[in-house]
């Protein structure tokens, strides 16, 4: 795919909007999806396997649900791996205690340990806590995969399986990118898709395989279709959350220069450039592709996702010498974005669409009713900094329907 943009002075206006949002973002734990622990003991490691093995499940069904349910279950199975060092194979653990495989469906569960009102919320009251994947049983298929190969090299624990990745290496995108294609391999090369008859086999095949595993750096990655490795990796790097915890997992794993990897460091907050858009329903939705991307993109092709879209645009950027702070990763609030505005026609209240004049109030320490409405992010009005106050993008969407809304329809 090869295009140009057609202007460069609407599409950075529209960037620049994008990287604020996501800067907002990232300020508070409350604007992100956060893990629903079985405890409050485990370990910075503990939390972080917690957090890969429960993206890999994060597709096809409420985010919510994973994290609350799937993320109990989960935690409670890495504690559980973690913490017993003899006596039962990861195997036995898995199959034997999680895996529940019935002649109508596959699910993990685990015992409830305490009362828990996010359980609760969900309807969960029994004494056991059942969490059964849109995609089974390849996502089981693959969390399988990566607790064998952390079980066989290396003790168990995912902060080390990622030093080995950025031991040596000081350049931060080439450790990204060696992080990226380790991931990739630690998880997804077990395969895509199998039938519950034939998981049985499947989980004998992949303890065989993951014998002899061993990363190669030199395998290219398919980083336009690795949404989850690319949200996991992000978190890592720019979670105020994860981010502690990734960087107390390396330090624990022995990296001497584990401070580095704050998600505060200038250089490394430089270098996420090099993280790529996760795809997802959202991003690609025709509504906002075709109305904020497409008008502004000379020799659009038929077929265009905005992953490699949104890559392809910023390398142009670039490469005119132009000074923005966007980068493709950014594009996520999406997420937040467009279930909120555009799929609901919000049109009247849009950045993008009638402005922000309508809700603005700038008044200081306010919570700012233009960003939670457009994303449902907690933030504090800060007019001197602010990006959104001067409308700059206003009407610039071509799907924009004036006075269009749901609330007006409904």
């Amino acid at each position: 795919m090869s295009f140009r943009v057609a202007d460069v002075r609407v599409m950075s206006n529209i960037l620049e909007v994008f990287s604020y949002l996501d800067d907002i973002r990232w300020e508070s734990g409350a604007n992100y999806n956060l893990i629903n622990y079985c405890a409050n003991d485990l370990t910075p490691d503990e939390r972080l396997l917690s957090h890969w093995l429960c993206y890999i499940t994060d597709r096809g069904m409420p985010f919510r649900r994973i994290w609350d349910v799937g993320g109990y279950v989960i935690s409670h199975l890495v504690r559980s791996y973690t913490r017993r060092r003899t006596g039962r194979d990861v195997s036995k653990l898995f199959l034997e205690e999680y895996v529940k495989i019935g002649p109508e469906e596959i699910r993990i569960e685990c015992p409830i340990q305490n009362k828990n009102a996010l359980l609760t919320f969900h309807g969960v009251t029994g004494d056991k806590v059942p969490f059964k994947p849109r995609y089974v049983p390849i996502d089981l298929v693959l969390i399988y995969r990566t607790l064998q190969i952390l079980a066989n090299f290396y003790g168990k624990s995912f902060s080390k399986f990622v030093s080995q990745a950025i031991s040596g290496e000081m350049d931060y995108r080439r450790c990204i990118r060696r992080m990226a294609t380790a991931l990739d391999q630690l998880t997804y090369r077990a395969g895509s898709t199998v039938s519950k008859e034939k998981v049985r086999g499947k989980f004998n095949k992949v303890a065989k395989e993951t014998t002899g595993f061993r990363v190669n750096f030199d395998r290219e990655l398919d980083r336009f279709n690795r949404k989850r490795l690319w949200c996991s990796l992000r978190d890592y790097l720019k979670s105020p959350e994860f981010n502690k915890n990734f960087v107390e997992g390396l330090r624990k794993a022995g990296v001497a220069d584990w401070g580095r990897w704050r998600r505060t460091e200038p250089s490394l907050k430089a270098s996420l450039d090099v993280l790529e858009l996760p795809g997802d329903v959202w991003n690609n939705a025709p509504v906002f592709r075709k109305g904020l991307f497409a008008p502004y993109i000379k020799d659009v092709p038929e077929r265009w996702k905005m992953p490699g879209t949104i890559r392809e645009i910023y390398d142009f950027l670039k490469a005119k010498n132009l000074r923005i702070r966007f980068y493709p990763e950014q594009l996520d609030v999406s997420f937040d974005f467009v279930p909120r505005m555009c799929e609901n026609r919000m049109c009247d209240v849009c950045i993008f669409g009638a402005g922000t004049q309508g809700a603005c109030h700038q008044k200081p320490g306010y919570l700012c009713p233009v960003v939670l409405s457009s994303c449902g992010y907690r933030h504090r009005c800060a007019p001197c900094r602010c990006v959104l106050k001067a409308d700059s993008v206003k009407g610039t969407c071509r799907s924009f329907l004036p006075g269009s809304s749901h609330s007006k329809r409904a």
